[in-house]
């Protein structure tokens, strides 16, 4: 569940070569790449082109293979990482200066390699210089070259093993574990019964040990943007955990599907009925909030967080506030109460307080009382609870 988040400010600290619009985007390209071959200079305009295409945005791309737009509506696995924030494809290019660092011959198909990084010397901005390291695969259409997520290459020689609504996808040195996959089993047929009785479908849920493994899937031979050890994604989920178990994320793919749940209560329902089957990594998660209401009132309170002005304090703060208010309505309202805050609009903090209120019947200073309450349990100085409530 670690993450990283990247305020757009640090845009206004890193000297930048600034290219002025997608127009004018020009690739810089390393010496190793052989640009006296027809195909390698097909395949670098093929990505300076998809760069001009606004690919921050999801449309109907030309630059992007047929087969994997009719997927996928969220087609380019890496466009949700690399544009987070709300950066577009113009930002990106004016902040992170991309060079192209291989183009390689892969089969038929060819594979680039392309560095985003800045060149600030700044000590405050070193941290984030490189963004990522991007790769995509490009395969011949219609005697057209275009792009291609890795996933399609890196597992198609995996293994795959179905378990209730869950297809495991896995790497030939990885040991399928049934107890783990029963257990995920069981607990995706209690979540569906509770909440999503309705649900009739299955996703995949790719099996890899690491970090770096598991950007591989989502196009990154390097990643420092949107940086975690799991991820729910159109269809499946990624695990960099070399597990069949992540409730978590199962979370994210059962939960019956509404555009209007916010991004807190998104993650809090998942925390609250995921995250909590370890009880351990639970109570450290909603420690760290109980810490920082007892200690950094001013900065960290109950509007400062429900309303995202703080994002990160060193973790995800919508993380342990949204499952805050999950315990809140569910030691009030149960089941039915959680439901009603799964269907409800919770967009922004007036949607929440608005959607909390009315499940609970409090009124907002009330519901802010009762939130505090919940977290202040898990305070503890030593960082340890001996036992968890509930």
């Amino acid at each position: 569940m670690r993450q990283l988040f990247v305020l757009l400010f640090l845009l206004n600290g890193f000297q930048i070569f600034a290219q002025e619009s997608n127009d004018h985007i020009k690739l810089f390209v390393s010496s190793r790449v052989d640009t006296t071959s027809k195909d390698v200079r097909a395949i670098i305009q093929l990505y300076e082109n998809y760069y001009k295409s606004k690919p921050d945005s999801i449309y109907n791309n030309p630059y992007w293979n047929k087969k994997e737009k009719e997927l996928y509506h969220d087609f380019d696995f890496s466009r949700v990482s690399i544009f987070q924030g709300g950066m577009d494809a113009t930002y990106l290019f004016r902040a992170f200066s991309p060079f192209v660092m291989s183009v390689e011959p892969l089969g038929e198909k060819y594979q680039i390699r392309v560095l985003f990084a800045s060149n600030t010397t700044n000590p405050k901005y070193i941290g984030s210089k490189v963004w990522c390291i991007q790769k995509l695969n490009a395969i011949k259409e219609n005697d057209q070259w275009v792009l291609e997520n890795l996933i399609v290459e890196i597992s198609k020689k995996w293994s795959s093993k179905k378990s209730g609504v869950v297809e495991y996808v896995y790497p030939p040195n990885h040991s399928f574990d049934k107890k783990a996959a029963d257990n995920a089993k069981e607990f995706c047929a209690d979540i569906i019964k509770r909440f999503n009785p309705d649900y009739n479908s299955t996703f995949k849920y790719y099996v890899t040990k690491s970090i770096d493994d598991m950007g591989l899937l989502e196009n990154f031979d390097f990643y420092f943007v949107g940086i975690t050890t799991g991820k729910a994604r159109e269809g499946m989920i990624l695990t960099a955990k070399g597990n069949e178990y992540h409730p978590h994320e199962f979370v994210h793919k059962l939960l019956p599907e509404n555009p209007n749940r916010g991004y807190i209560i998104e993650e809090g329902l998942a925390v609250y009925l995921g995250t909590r089957e370890n009880k351990t990594e639970y109570v450290d998660l909603m420690n760290k909030l109980a810490t920082n209401l007892k200690t950094s009132p001013k900065k960290i309170n109950f509007k400062s967080i429900i309303s995202q002005e703080v994002k990160y304090n060193g973790y995800p703060t919508a993380y342990p506030a949204g499952a805050g208010i999950c315990e809140l309505i569910y030691n009030l309202k149960g089941d039915d109460g959680l439901i009603q805050l799964m269907k409800s609009d919770t967009k922004d903090f007036e949607g929440i307080i608005k959607s909390v209120c009315s499940i609970i019947k409090l009124t907002e200073s009330e519901v802010e009382v009762e939130w505090n309450k919940t977290l202040e349990k898990y305070f503890s100085k030593s960082g340890k609870i001996e036992e968890m409530q509930n």
